[in-house]
């Protein structure tokens, strides 16, 4: 039975501390009419954490352009060479009804919002122009409504977010993103849905962006990835072509985040009053360092504890949530958990780790 001194306390964490919400990169294929192994996990995982707000990145193509002509390669292709086939025709604005159908079911969600991914290359205009990008914000927003596997029936596939990944990090990059950010803002605000509800902006440089442009960056976007990285310090197989940590890394650590000072392996925001808005990211939760429940619970509650604005662990890459230790059924869990706890139980020992969530099963 619960204590009624712990519940106490856990409403008092809950509603003194900031929460540490959840920000899923899924870019698996959706599958079919009944879903992939990957997003059907993940869509359990959010109807179980009514409580938590999950940011879904979706990636169907390396962004959102439209390879579902038949003959074109990519993620949006269709299954048949008949456009106008009444089961798999070409959708204009989304993908095929394989993704149709799949991220409604995630709209539908009231806990979760799905987030379009556009790369951007560092700011680097000869390798993506700003042209290519405000194309693909457009597209983004276009999505609305498309064919399902349900036949004649029309699903919900709006975007509620942009994610910029390879985002610039030096004051030199100011003028871009800011001009391409006010620009997604005035495009979602006028494009698309005509209730969309939320809207955010989440930059993914990876890493600290220099002093200097930290504040302007952080004023542009809802929330910024200030470490991304992997938990093995190299991955045990370089041919597995999921295995995104092929060079040597040093494992993340929640007791090596420190605020930037001008190192970017920091990890953290230079000025502590934006942690709020920092995003931490770790795949590859395997061996080695020792990858288990209690070394995976234990840097979650860490990480939570730096009140950072969302988090995301997992033991494949972006595009394997079932995959474990850390698969999406075992991590939503542990950041509930840590969530509750982060002000309550003390050092996360196995004892603890056991005493604090026993009252959450």
């Amino acid at each position: 039975m619960r204590s009624n001194t712990f519940l106490a306390l856990c409403g008092l964490a809950t509603t003194v501390l900031a929460r540490t919400e959840i920000m899923l990169p899924l870019y698996a294929a959706p599958g079919g009419a009944y879903g992939s192994a990957e997003w059907n996990a993940t869509i359990d995982a959010i109807r179980a954490n009514p409580d938590m707000h999950f940011y879904v990145v979706i990636n169907p193509n390396n962004g959102p352009k439209n390879t579902s002509t038949p003959g074109n390669p990519g993620g949006c292709n269709v299954h048949t060479n008949t456009p106008t086939d009444p089961f798999d025709a070409y959708i204009e604005h989304g993908c095929n009804r394989d993704y149709s159908t799949n991220l409604a079911r995630i709209n539908a969600l009231p806990n979760a919002q799905t987030i379009g991914y556009i790369y951007t290359r560092y700011g680097d205009q000869n390798n993506r122009s700003i042209a290519e990008i405000e194309e693909d914000i457009r597209e983004w927003a276009l999505w609305d409504t498309a064919l399902s596997w349900e036949f004649g029936a029309q699903a919900n596939i709006s975007i509620h977010g942009l994610w910029f990944d390879e985002t610039g990090i030096t004051l030199g990059n100011r003028t871009e993103y800011e001009a391409l950010t006010s620009y997604a803002r005035d495009v979602f605000a006028t494009t698309g849905p005509a209730e969309r509800h939320q809207f955010s902006i989440i930059m993914n440089p990876g890493s600290n962006p220099e002093p200097n442009y930290e504040p302007f960056l952080f004023a542009m976007a809802d929330a910024v990835v200030t470490r991304e990285t992997c938990w093995t310090s190299v991955h045990s197989d370089p041919s597995d072509p999921y295995g995104d940590c092929t060079g040597t890394y040093t494992p993340y650590d929640y007791r090596e985040m420190y605020q930037g000072l001008g190192n970017r392996t920091g990890g953290l925001p230079t000025d502590p009053a934006l942690n709020s808005k920092a995003v931490v990211l770790v795949h590859q939760v395997v061996d080695p360092p020792t990858a288990n429940n209690e070394t995976l619970y234990e840097q979650i509650l860490g990480t939570v504890r730096l009140g950072v604005h969302s988090a995301w662990f997992t033991s494949g890459n972006w595009s394997q949530e079932t995959k474990g230790p850390a698969s999406v059924g075992v991590v939503k869990g542990y950041m509930y958990t840590a969530n509750v706890t982060k002000g309550i139980c003390g050092k996360p020992t196995r004892r603890r780790i056991y005493e604090c969530q026993k009252y959450l099963t």
